[in-house]
């Protein structure tokens, strides 16, 4: 059996050497014998052929491919299939956020690097974060000092007093807080405030605005029902993200949130859990207006009231709450055709980051196995380029296997098309993780 971990590449790369897993990539690496999963097709194709040329796809074929120098890599009748995509994550959440206002800046930094590679590991290749300060953990992947997935970047999640993204000391001054100086989040009151703060974060790279709007489960001062911004503060925040070519999205659940971040111009939100089915029936009608993906999380709803992140009395009774009253909306968007993304919401320690393969198995609780893949590829692919101009990607598509594509490929035992799990079980049955044209796992019989 053949492993690459990065890791070992990056402690050569700290002593001067370049990093092998990039100087060493073939120019051009041809995948025999596989069965594809392009993303798309409900299918599988067999028997098919799929050529890399440096960090894009080239050439995909059921008949031969004719490329010479390629390294070739036989899949031995596996499928292959773009890599996964998880389109709402806190990578700089590494313990639950109220401790965050007493870790230092460092010991975050150092906790998110192994994060980061185990999830390329396990197969997720893109990701988009939701709130936190990620953007330096952005470039050092980009630049191969780092193995990890690509990363769309929010930055610090935006909101006011008494608002989801209020996670400090009743004592605690605006604006002086570990919570703040680190980027996990701002308060910002007022539409002054708030175009501030969104350029404070496209000053810092961000790519998209994550808006705190609705209650939250974690957070001590907001009550699930409440809604903590005026409409003005709401249509402060979306124009500016507009004209910055991107958008803002905003964690929600209730009908009045939602209602009033589309009147303001949301062309997309978070979660949205205690909704009604006449306000999913407008999301539907204004995700198909615009093109766009709404994101909601099965991992909110399940298991909430035995979770030990929520400790307080009044945590639980959040937590509770939401459990016995949240699963319903997915019938709702089911029923009014709601394009919604997978992204899984897991934060606080190595082990709960690694919940979100689960999670892909667990949707089956809610959704078929093809609205399933339809939610990891397609639509995850199509939220993530909303970014628009504040794209870090453009060389090419992601979430689908076709000539021009980003080299972004599993080789996985099993068939997605018939049941999602096989991602599920990434150890046993992911064997070949490839990011931007680069092998970072390899699990696959020696060549004789």
């Amino acid at each position: 059996m053949i492993k690459l971990f990065p890791a070992a590449v990056v402690a050569m790369a700290l002593t001067g050497t370049t990093l092998l897993a990039q100087e060493d990539a073939p120019r051009q690496v041809l995948f025999t014998n596989v069965n594809l999963y392009d993303g798309v097709t409900p299918e599988l194709v067999s028997g098919a052929n799929v050529l890399v040329e440096g960090n894009l796809i080239k050439a995909v074929s059921a008949d031969p491919i004719e490329a010479e120098d390629a390294t070739v890599i036989d899949g031995g009748g596996r499928t292959l299939t773009p890599g996964l995509m998880d389109t709402h994550v806190h990578m700089q959440l590494v313990v639950a956020a109220p401790d965050l206002e007493f870790l230092p800046q460092q010991d975050m930094a150092i906790k998110m690097v192994p994060i980061a590679e185990d999830m390329l590991m396990r197969g997720f290749t893109t990701v988009r974060d939701a709130c936190g300060n990620t953007h330096g953990l952005r470039r050092q992947i980009n630049e191969g000092v780092v193995p990890g997935p690509r990363i769309f970047s929010a930055g610090a999640c935006i909101g006011g007093w008494s608002s989801h993204a209020d996670f400090m000391t009743a004592t605690s001054v605006k604006g002086q807080t570990n919570i703040e100086r680190v980027g996990f989040s701002t308060i910002a009151d007022g539409p002054d405030e708030i175009r501030e703060a969104i350029r404070r974060e496209m000053r810092q790279g961000a790519n998209f605005i994550k808006l705190m709007i609705g209650g939250g489960l974690a957070s001590a001062y907001d009550p699930l029902d409440t809604t903590t911004w005026s409409f003005e503060e709401m249509e402060a925040a979306i124009d500016e993200a507009k004209r910055w070519g991107t958008y803002a999205t905003a964690h929600l659940y209730t009908d009045q949130s939602i209602n009033m971040m589309l009147d303001a111009g949301a062309v997309t939100l978070e979660h949205m859990h205690l909704a009604s089915e006449e306000t999913m029936r407008r999301v539907a009608d204004v995700a198909k207006a615009n093109d766009t993906v709404f994101s909601a999380q099965v991992a909110v709803v399940k298991g909430l009231s035995t979770n030990p992140v929520f400790v307080t009395r009044a945590a639980k009774a959040k937590a509770t709450f939401m459990e016995q009253n949240g699963a319903k909306v997915f019938e709702f968007m089911r029923s009014q055709g709601v394009p919604i993304s997978f992204g899984v919401d897991s934060y606080g320690s190595f082990e709960a980051f690694r919940y979100n393969n689960q999670a892909i198995a667990e949707r089956k609780d809610f959704f078929s196995n093809d609205e399933i893949l339809t939610q990891i590829f397609r639509n995850n692919a199509r939220l993530v380029m909303m970014t628009g101009e504040r794209n870090p990607y453009k060389d090419g598509p992601l979430g689908v296997i076709e000539p021009g594509a980003y080299a972004d490929i599993l080789l996985v035992e099993g068939d997605p098309t018939k049941d999602v799990a096989v991602f599920a079980d990434w150890e046993n049955k992911i064997d070949l993780v490839m990011k931007d044209g680069v092998v970072y796992r390899n699990e696959l019989p020696s060549a004789p």
